[in-house]
């Protein structure tokens, strides 16, 4: 009986298979390389770095104009040669990938470019620009990332610290990057500065900026310079959590203070400023749409 039911069912999938025509297999290429990218990232990367490629690779996909229906891929003969060999390329290099470097940013721009090339001809690539630029701020992320000194960031995150454990009714000193409280403090340096967390929500409001644009370019302006504020503000609360956990009297603050420390807890933070930033994006849009509806 079951030998029965596989001899019928592999009629089936070659049938559904055969079915599918250029496009199906062009979507199916392109779902194929995100996934590989994304478990490659996780494999290989800080959680940080695989949101912002989760992030990116999103938004590329937010920005890209539906084709019509009926559409179906043509790339021309170069390109053709120049996707696939863009691919193997990728490929080439993400299997020899072991830590996160300028190369694995540049993954997902080549594969983005690989999977237009193999959709249209160079000369024809508009609809996939605002995607590709999308892919392309990975790099700058990440050269971002590595080149920006922390030292004024955590000064300024130590700061907003204090002043927020101040308004809960708690004695803080600063000094420097330091936070001290009574029976302990914190150092607020490398990723506690919270470099990550403002570059992440930079991300979603160039991105939010280019899928979802608002009445006035100074709105989306305002907004952008908005999102590193916030992941500024959202870190700040980071911090005073950890100086709290870390000098209160809790039998597992330990555990508190390393999970919140670390790059997994912080992700939490991450999303707390990511809807805070949304919130605060559809509340103007709608304000927005509700002025014009009244004229």
């Amino acid at each position: 009986m079951k030998s029965t039911l596989q001899a019928m069912a592999r009629p089936n999938l070659l049938a559904r298979w055969r079915s599918l025509d250029n496009r199906d297999l062009w979507v199916l290429l392109s779902a194929i390389f995100a996934l590989y990218l994304l478990q490659l990232s996780l494999l290989t990367q800080l959680p940080d770095v695989a949101l912002n490629l989760l992030l990116v690779m999103g938004g590329a996909v937010l920005v890209f104009n539906e084709p019509p229906a009926g559409w179906q891929p043509r790339p021309g003969r170069i390109g053709r040669g120049v996707g696939l060999a863009l691919l193997v390329t990728m490929l080439w290099f993400g299997q020899r990938l072991m830590t996160s470097d300028v190369i694995s940013s540049l993954l997902p721009l080549l594969a983005g470019m690989a999977i237009a090339l193999l959709a249209a001809p160079a000369s024809n690539l508009r609809p996939f620009l605002k995607s590709l630029c999308v892919l392309a701020l990975l790099p700058v992320v990440s050269a971002v990332s590595k080149l920006t000194p922390l030292g004024p960031l955590s000064v300024a995150t130590a700061w907003l610290a204090k002043q927020l454990l101040s308004i809960c009714g708690y004695t803080a000193v600063q000094l420097g990057t330091l936070v001290k409280l009574q029976g302990g403090g914190v150092i607020v340096g490398g990723a506690c500065a919270g470099l990550g967390i403002l570059l992440q929500l930079l991300l979603v409001a160039v991105i939010f900026a280019m899928a979802f644009p608002m009445r006035h370019r100074w709105q989306n302006g305002l907004m952008i310079l908005v999102a590193p504020l916030l992941g500024i503000v959202v870190n700040g609360m980071r911090i005073t959590l950890l100086a709290l956990f870390i000098t209160s009297s809790l039998p597992n603050r330990q555990w508190w203070f390393d999970f919140f420390h670390e790059h997994w807890g912080s992700l939490l933070f991450s999303g707390l400023g990511m809807q805070l930033f949304v919130w605060l994006y559809v509340y103007w849009m709608a304000r927005q749409v509700a002025a014009l509806g009244t004229r």
